[in-house]
């Protein structure tokens, strides 16, 4: 089973993200992008990758670890960014600005509790909205137009919604893009 924790988005902020990123399109209706389905908005906590289904209980108990010491939380989504930077864009997202030092509280706690070697990478919690193909034809025209066209968007506030669970989610990978199925929900 291919599994991460994450905390889910509410509809408003879905659909506030999905009007922004139809907006994005037409500035680069190219094939390098693929575009993430509103549906699948989120926030990843932390990736787990395969797993076999008798592991699900020790995450669980794992999450219910994670959130000790916090209460649930306000989570602005606001500003749009690229991951690692402009100059090599991967990852089109949209930024979190209430709510970072709880998620990541939870992210490191959960790192702790389910990696045998934790990263002890940085965690930036955001919501992918697209994935750069790279490298593709006319990748600095492509570029161009997303720069200039998030930066329209850079201080808009998305959304705001009280954080009151994390939930274990199951990602099915298909032609279509990945499918999403929520297995457990521990409250905050």
């Amino acid at each position: 089973m291919r599994l991460f924790v994450a905390a889910l988005i509410p509809e408003s902020v879905r659909d506030a993200l999905a009007t922004a990123q139809q907006a994005l399109q037409s500035a680069a209706p190219d094939r390098a992008v693929r575009w993430v389905a509103p549906a699948n908005y989120h926030i990843t906590l932390l990736f787990l990758g395969e797993q076999p289904e008798s592991q699900v209980s020790a995450i669980v108990t794992a999450m219910q670890a994670s959130r000790r010491g916090v209460s649930p939380f306000s989570v602005a989504v606001r500003g749009i960014g690229a991951f690692p930077n402009w100059s090599r864009p991967n990852v089109l997202w949209a930024g979190v600005d209430d709510g970072v030092e709880p998620l990541t509280q939870i992210a490191h706690a959960l790192e702790r509790e389910l990696l045998s070697k934790p990263a002890g990478k940085p965690f930036h919690p955001h919501i992918t909205l697209a994935r750069l193909k790279t490298p593709c034809r006319d990748a600095d025209q492509l570029r161009k137009r997303l720069y200039d066209a998030t930066q329209r968007l850079a201080s808009t506030e998305f959304g705001r919604f009280e954080l009151q669970a994390i939930s274990l989610m199951h990602s099915t990978l298909t032609p279509e893009g990945a499918v999403y199925a929520e297995l457990e929900r521990v409250m905050v």
